[in-house]
């Protein structure tokens, strides 16, 4: 693998590291490269190299990256969030230290947290969109902005205690408690994990913090350290996400002297673009080294000029333009700040562009299900054999077998292949997708001889699985029909245009980026302008701004629509720092 300067120099450091990343600059494929360098420097068959995400998709694209450049043996790296660490590493290995877990307990998936929050919030007069807190702090403290909103997050945590369940930001909060009172888990952990990187640390939690430390300064023989983060793109305040110092980083890793490099090239816009999206953050000096840098491209703002009713179209048609000039689908995406418009944009752009490929997670039959055990299952049975998706296949094969072993299952020492020619072996003549689902599953389950009477928490997760399903099925208004084709289609690699939020493509790059919905109340939202200092609000509209503008290598198409009122009924208003953006506009 490549390395520019910046790159090498980081990832070749003997010692502890902190890259300070501007967008484009390379920070995944420098990731990458550290981890493989990391399991060379592995001095035991045990030891492994942790890498912590902020996502489960940046997970998967490590994982990819790695399998697609270095050859390296399976299980020597452990990829993933910090969620999912916590419960396989820390929760399911050591409950029975915890006086609340050791009685037994499940972990509720996001779908059944948000179905309890929607009614609890409902029955409270809430909105939808009202914010409230769930996460805790090392204390074990969580805080919410009124009564009502506090009120919500105690009779949520009662209903789960009932139901013998925890959540994720339960899971962190006793993972770091289990380490508290018995330090030698610390220690284990930093005897197995050698080598610590952490991606999108600007968005790290206080808790999340706080176990990584753990594990770091309990340790007799310290783990190698890779942070990787850029202040300037920490979007996740609003849900805890901390930005530290490089000082207070080497706070929090006691004795860590970690030393920080920056990259400073952006290989991803052209310099024209590189420009404008610095000014946000009063960046001086970003280089581009784009093939393209040269290039004018098109950076363009729709200011309060087209109507919501008709933004769609409008949209629709610079679409359709793009792809006539000859950019690729998967080079297009559409962002918007929040989630809220997402959903309707979607199905208006499919309806008008009815022979254009979408790539939108919302519309996903599996979408809200990452940490369902039935969607590994799922991605095994609705992929098909094939050399390019074997290794991701044989690695979803070991987490299933890895999943079933913790449940305490035998499973007839099966090996991954084994498990995909069981799977592969499958047939049906149903071309109904959710049907053909249930049917494969019972065939995996008599092939393994799996009995879910002996296994409620997997069968309660089965329920859950076809539950969330069906329902996004039937929410989704026709845009696609419950047939077997239509359910392999979400496991094909990603293809069409992308419409996500700009927390979704996070990291990600396109050709041609249009955003929409960037006013005042969504960029920055109402939770960082009611009752907050000004420089609150300008501080995360800023940060939103860079990360949606850095996302195009090419051509920016930004809309400021106008018809979107308030729940009042005011007017909104197009976003602070873009009215006041003295910009020659194409």
């Amino acid at each position: 693998m490549k390395l520019s300067n910046e790159q090498h120099a980081a990832v070749n450091y003997n010692g502890n590291a902190y890259v300070a990343a501007c967008p484009g600059s390379g920070k995944t494929r420098a990731l990458t490269a550290w981890i493989a360098k990391a399991v060379e420097e592995l001095k035991h068959k045990n030891n492994k190299v942790l890498a912590v995400t902020f996502t489960n998709r940046a997970a998967d694209e490590i994982k990819a990256r790695l399998a697609e450049s270095f050859t390296i043996e399976n299980g020597r790296v452990w990829a993933g969030t910090i969620h999912s660490f916590a419960l396989e590493w820390l929760i399911k290995p050591y409950a029975s230290y915890s006086a609340t877990l050791n009685s037994g307990y499940s972990v509720a998936d996001e779908f059944e947290t948000r179905k309890i929050l929607s009614k609890l919030k409902s029955d409270k007069g809430l909105g939808f969109f009202d914010d409230v807190n769930t996460t805790f702090n090392r204390q074990g403290v969580v805080e919410n902005q009124n009564a009502r909103a506090e009120a919500v997050e105690q009779e949520y945590r009662q209903i789960l205690s009932s139901r013998k369940k925890i959540d994720f930001d339960q899971s962190l909060y006793f993972a770091f408690q289990l380490m508290e009172t018995r330090p030698e888990i610390a220690q284990n952990l930093s005897n197995i994990f050698t080598h610590i990187c952490v991606d999108e640390v600007q968005d790290t939690q206080d808790l999340q913090y706080a176990i990584l430390a753990k594990i770091f300064n309990e340790s007799h023989i310290k783990p190698s350290l890779f942070i990787v983060g850029d202040e300037n793109q920490a979007i996740y305040g609003g849900i805890g996400g901390k930005s530290l110092t490089l000082a207070e980083l080497n706070a929090e890793f006691v004795g860590s002297n970690i030393n920080q490099f920056t990259f400073s090239d952006n290989y991803r816009s052209t310099q024209r673009l590189v420009d404008y999206f610095s000014a946000f953050r009063g960046v001086q000096g970003g280089v581009s080294k784009a093939a393209h840098r040269n290039e004018q491209g098109i950076i363009s703002f729709f200011n309060q000029s087209v109507d919501k009713e008709h933004l769609a179209e409008a949209i629709s048609e610079l679409i359709q333009t793009e792809l006539n000039s000859g950019t690729s689908e998967n080079d297009i995406c559409v962002i918007a700040p929040q989630w809220a418009p997402i959903r309707s944009m979607t199905k208006k752009l499919i309806t008008l562009l009815p022979n254009v490929k979408f790539d939108a997670p919302a519309l996903s039959p599996f979408h809200g299900q990452q940490d369902n055990f039935w969607l590994i299952v799922s991605k095994l049975v609705l992929t098909e054999p094939s050399e390019k998706l074997f290794s991701s296949r044989v690695r979803w094969a070991n987490e299933l077998l890895n999943n079933l072993v913790e449940k305490h299952h035998h499973t007839r020492d099966l090996t991954a292949k084994k498990l995909l020619k069981v799977i592969n072996s499958f047939h049906s003549d149903t071309g109904v997708g959710t049907k053909y689902l249930k049917e494969c599953f019972e065939f995996i389950l008599s092939e393994l001889d799996i009995d879910l009477a002996y296994d409620l928490l997997l069968k309660e997760q089965l329920d859950l699985f076809f539950e969330k399903a069906t329902s996004n099925i039937e929410n989704n208004d026709g845009q696609y029909e419950d047939t077997v084709v239509a359910l392999k289609s979400f496991f094909k690699r990603s293809t069409g245009i992308v419409i996500n939020s700009c927390h979704g493509v996070k990291g990600e790059e396109y050709k041609t980026v249009i955003a929409f919905g960037l006013l005042k109340g969504f960029v920055p939202h109402w939770n960082d302008i009611y009752k907050q200092p000004i420089q609150v609000g300008l501080d995360a509209q800023s940060k939103m701004l860079y990360v949606i503008a850095s996302r195009a290598k090419e051509k920016l198409f930004l809309f400021a629509e106008n018809g979107r009122r308030t729940r009042r009924g005011d007017p909104y208003e197009t976003s602070d720092m873009l009215n006041t953006y003295n910009y020659q506009y194409d």
